[in-house]
């Protein structure tokens, strides 16, 4: 196909206007992350380390509270850079996607064929391990937010995907799904439960997100380990994000059927406006990315 190509005032015209109390600070400090992610109530986080990843990939996040999708204060897990999340730091011309150089890891190269759709390979991988200790027995849930803009143009070949191991990287000890059982990712996913009306992050209109929940099966008393996943798929560019909060001990939500279940509270959709501009720019961006 012949190259795009689309006035900078046009897209200048569809730059972002929203400015939201947002606010990612980059850290791979293990006592900051785990603090920040949750606990009490019968769960202790004894620790939260970088399993692969760059350190730009890694931080927390404060004041996403700009409605209609709201979050508790958490850690954030990028593709690409953390701090370029942010509603600020977002337009047509400036999106979040980097190339960080870091490989995919062997557990979400394992678990993709057969689960992520037109799954070849992960990159940019962003894993953190966090250990926590339960007091009694206990189903361990957390509430997470995972965003790209991948979406709405590269839904079907770049499926970037978030995800959580649980005591283990086995295929089987994978835990993150959405309502229809599937690996959470762009596509599928987003199919069923996207959002383009967040104004707090980078993954607002024409770009969206999920807002989740998810609950394990009731775990023994003692220490367990969840590793959480945020990856590029069959690429290095065009960012994903997942912020992740309130990791909590206590049962899951009357009716699901865990593990797998997943909660979807999600605001309904917005409106795609100005969207056949902004993939105009969207895909010229993507073009210039592999030309380079």
């Amino acid at each position: 196909m012949n190259k795009l190509h689309l006035s900078a005032a046009a897209c200048a015209f569809m730059l972002a206007t929203s400015v939201s109390g947002l606010t990612v600070t980059q850290t791979t400090d293990g006592t900051t992350l785990g603090t920040a992610l949750g606990g009490g109530g019968g769960l202790t986080i004894d620790s939260a380390s970088v399993t692969n990843g760059a350190a730009v990939q890694f931080g927390t996040f404060t004041g996403f509270t700009s409605p209609p999708v709201i979050s508790a204060d958490g850690i954030v897990l990028s593709s690409g850079k953390a701090v370029e999340t942010t509603a600020d730091s977002y337009s047509f011309l400036n999106f979040p996607s980097t190339n960080t150089g870091q490989p995919g890891t062997p557990e979400f190269d394992a678990y993709g064929p057969g689960h992520i759709t037109n799954f070849n390979n992960s990159n940019d991988v962003a894993a953190l391990m966090v250990s926590f200790t339960l007091s009694s027995a206990s189903q361990v849930g957390f509430d997470f937010i995972f965003g790209s803009v991948e979406y709405p143009t590269f839904v079907g070949t770049f499926t970037d995907s978030f995800l959580a191991f649980l005591d283990g990287t086995a295929v089987a000890d994978q835990i993150v799904f959405d309502a229809s059982n599937q690996a959470v990712q762009v596509g599928t996913t987003f199919s069923n439960a996207v959002t383009t009306a967040d104004t707090n992050s980078a993954f607002q209109d024409p770009h969206g997100l999920v807002q989740l929940q998810t609950f394990t099966n009731t775990l023994s008393a003692g220490s367990h380990t969840i590793v959480f996943e945020v990856g590029d798929v069959n690429d290095h560019i065009l960012d994903s994000a997942a912020f992740i909060s309130n990791l909590h001990a206590g049962p899951g939500i009357v009716g699901t059927n865990p593990p797998g279940t997943t909660d979807s509270s999600v605001p309904e959709p917005g409106t795609l406006g100005l969207l056949g501009a902004g993939l105009a720019c969207l895909i010229a961006g993507r073009r210039r990315n592999r030309a380079s």
